[in-house]
This record gives structure tokens, sequence and C-alpha cells, in this order.
């Protein structure tokens, strides 16, 4: 019988213990977390939309590529929002789409603009940067800019400072 309590209290602690950690750490899973990208978003009509602005403000058009699903998406885009640096270089130079690669209907999305903007297999999130004109300016991995459990500011900060307008 203890036999048996032991074995089970081994198997709760090895189950439990990186949920509890992760409660600790204040991490939600992605599947709980406020939706970030719309399946439904007409993301080329966006992004002509987006052209016209950033002519008139002087901004680049940042893609970020990825889905509701994601982890990272939801770190990336929690640093954009939660980081005050980051958020004025985003407001100040970009404009920002997110490119849901999601399925619709059993359909997947956006697929065509993987490729288009030289994204695809990069995993995600991954960061597409165009000019006001549509050109693609970079196209990135957003691996690259992790540290640890997740992405780190300057290394962010550096990236949108490298591919702002005029900088």
């Amino acid at each position: 019988m203890k036999k048996t309590i032991s074995f089970f209290l081994f198997l709760s602690v090895l189950f439990l213990a990186p949920a509890l950690h992760a409660l600790q750490a204040g991490e939600v899973p992605a599947r709980e977390k406020p939706a970030i990208y719309d399946p439904a978003a007409d993301v080329k009509a966006l992004i002509a939309a987006a052209m016209a602005d950033a002519a008139a403000g002087q901004k680049n058009i940042l893609l970020m590529f990825g889905g509701n699903w994601c982890p990272w998406c939801h770190f990336l885009h929690e640093l954009f929002d939660s980081d005050r640096a980051i958020r004025d270089r985003l407001q100040k130079s970009f404009i920002l789409i997110m490119v849901d690669v999601g399925e619709k209907a059993g359909q997947p999305l956006n697929t065509d603009l993987l490729e288009l903007y030289r994204v695809k297999g990069m995993g995600y999130p991954s960061l597409a940067v165009l000019d006001a004109k549509g050109k693609l300016l970079a196209a990135q991995s957003s691996g690259v800019l992790e540290k640890g459990r997740g992405h780190d500011p300057k290394k962010v900060l550096a990236f949108l400072d490298i591919h702002a307008p005029g900088e």
C-alpha cells in the first residue's frame, strides 16, 4: 500500500511540477490566452492599407507570422506591449500586422505570404519588414532574438532600430 501511494505521489510530482512552475512564473498556455491573430483577416488588404499609412507616416510595415496556438508568438507580442522602448519604437516607426498561419475550415492560411516574404520554414514567430511600397527589407526568424525562456528586449529593440525607416 505504501509503495502504491509513494508511486502515485512520485507521478503527481513528476507531472504537476512543470505546471506549477509555469503558474508560479505567470505563464499561461497559449490556448488560454486572448487571441492575437485573426484567422478571418484579409492580410493582403491590411498590407495594402498599411502601405498608404506607412508612406504618410514615414513608417515601415512589420509582419509577425504565427498563430494563436504558438506560445512564443504570445511571448513576443507581450514584449511588444510591455517593454516601453520596444512599444515606443513600434509606434513611431512601424505598422504591425499579425499574419495568422493557422487553419480556417481545414485550409492553411496565408501560405502564399510565407513564400512571398521569405519566412517559410523559419518557425514561429517569424518577422518580415516591408517599406511603404511593400518591398521586402528583411525576413527574420525570431529565434535569434531569444534569450532563455523569452525574447531578449535588447535584441528585439536592436532589430527594430536597424529596420526602422531612415535608420
